[in-house]
């Protein structure tokens, strides 16, 4: 979602949005866009760039297969790509190509002209200003006055009958139509799209959520993003940077696109979540109490990073602070439920920004945890746009999200650094069983809220025999975090 942020973002600010909205999510969406691929149409598409039948038989196979819901009953896929399989983003985006190059056939037949023709009002302003100009009354009020008025007049013709453009973008199963055009011709090509879906790719677009929005009077949601054009605010000349940091001066006449985060969706979100109440006033998440406290703060840390990293670049940032005024107190309301002491005993305990000291062996410091705060609220519209890779240690990261693998560490149960170390590993705890409750050593790997540890190969062979069933944490030699 990450990399797609950042597409549609710099596709936007080139113009995407311009007078209407054809499709924009949820206005713009496919019904059961996995669960309705059709398999003899996806093998057909497929066919176009495949000649291997033996390929095209396994990718038969794999829809035809089926799948093991959470309670092992086998649930028959005859028609549809499962969501969670591997390649069904994949063949899913395959699919729906067909729509991308049937939009650009309908872009070919609906554009028109060069540009848009200048505005003879804004021309007759600029006459004015250069003969003031000429006169030297440049300090005057009648030039303010006139420069006033230019920077509140188009240049071009807003509503030019002999221009037409329409942009497409598309992530996934949602999509968006940016048409500068009339109304009748987005109603026309959301017609088309439409008749396109169901008699091609045998797709459904939905009624309830397709919507066509004028850009600057309505809101359109997209990917997570409201997006408008133009504030509402007076005509203004703007400082802006550019994609290689220069500063310029530009015309601002309302014509900026406009993307903000839907705070009342996140805060609903965060309600459902148990972070907050409806009101926005943080909760305890009473599930997490029984974690350790380290894990606490990673979890909040998580979301909050999260959900900054993906709303950076919107227009009402400062807004996001409420965010993390939620999290860092419904944290601080967790640990105080965790440890049955009073939130200002938490702060406290555990200072005002949330930080843990985690011991390693021998009661050394081993590593410091702390809630994520952000700081810098200053609306950076291009902070997509920063960061590099250039100091960043690839293989190094990579190993770090691949796993958590603790083999280098010591037997957890009994200490022994010296003999041979092995992993434990289980399956998933959803998974051990159809009520999912974990017994026997299970029970001390969910507590810690890991699937594997470092276990000598004499502890190893006495988990398997069931001997470390009543085992308790505090009897382990440490705890591998």
């Amino acid at each position: 979602m990450k990399a797609a942020r950042y597409v549609w973002r710099g596709a936007l600010e080139k113009g995407l949005l311009k007078q209407y909205l054809v499709g924009c999510l949820p206005y713009g969406d496919i019904r059961a866009c996995f669960d309705e691929l059709d398999h003899q149409v996806l093998a057909h598409i497929l066919r176009k760039k495949i000649q291997d039948e033996r390929f095209l038989n396994l990718i038969r196979k794999l829809l035809k297969a089926g799948y093991m819901d959470l309670h092992g009953s086998k649930k028959e896929s005859l028609i549809g790509s499962p969501q969670g399989g591997i390649i069904s983003p994949i063949l899913a985006n395959v699919y729906l190509h067909e729509l991308d190059e049937y939009i650009e056939e309908v872009k070919k037949t609906r554009e028109k002209g060069t540009k848009k023709r200048d505005n003879p009002a804004y021309t007759r302003l600029i006459r004015e200003k250069n003969r003031l100009v000429a006169q030297g009354a440049t300090k005057t009020k009648a030039f303010r006055a006139i420069m006033k008025r230019i920077r509140a007049t188009p240049s071009k013709v807003v509503n030019d009958p002999t221009f037409c453009r329409v942009k497409y973008l598309r992530y996934a199963d949602d999509w968006l139509i940016g048409l500068c055009g009339s109304r009748a011709t987005a109603e026309e090509i959301k017609e088309l799209v439409k008749t396109f879906l169901h008699d091609h790719l045998k797709l459904t677009l939905s009624e309830e959520k397709t919507r066509i929005t004028h850009a600057q009077t309505e809101e359109a949601f997209f990917l997570g993003t409201i997006l408008t054009i133009g504030n509402g605010g007076e005509a203004k000349v703007v400082l802006q940077k550019t994609s290689k940091g220069k500063t310029i001066q530009r015309r601002s006449t309302g014509w900026a696109t406009i993307m903000k985060a839907p705070m009342e969706k996140v805060l609903k979100r965060l309600k459902e979540r148990g972070f907050c109440t409806g009101e926005g006033e943080p909760t305890a998440k009473g599930l997490w109490t029984s974690l350790d406290a380290d894990q606490i703060i990673q979890l909040y840390s998580s979301v909050n990073r999260g959900l900054q990293n993906y709303y950076r670049f919107v227009d009402n940032w400062k807004q996001c602070s409420r965010i993390q005024y939620i999290l860092k107190f419904s944290l601080a309301k967790t640990l105080a439920q965790k440890y049955k002491i009073s939130v200002p005993q938490v702060f406290q305990r555990f200072g005002k920004d949330l930080s843990l000291l985690i011991k390693g062996r021998g009661g050394k410091p081993d590593r410091q945890v702390s809630f994520y705060q952000n700081q810098d609220w200053v609306k950076k519209k291009l902070a997509f746009q920063g960061g590099s890779q250039d100091d960043m240690d690839v293989v190094r990261t990579l190993v770090r999200l691949r796993t958590r693998s603790k083999l280098g560490k010591p037997c957890c149960i009994c200490g022994e650094a010296q003999k041979q170390i092995e992993m434990h590993h289980i399956r998933h705890i959803r998974k051990l069983s159809n009520k999912r409750v974990a017994t026997g050593f299970n029970r001390l790997l969910r507590a810690m809220n890991r699937k594997q540890v470092p276990v000598c190969s004499d502890c190893h062979w006495k988990i398997h025999r069931g001997e470390y069933d009543g085992l308790k944490l505090s009897n382990l030699a440490y705890p591998p975090r």
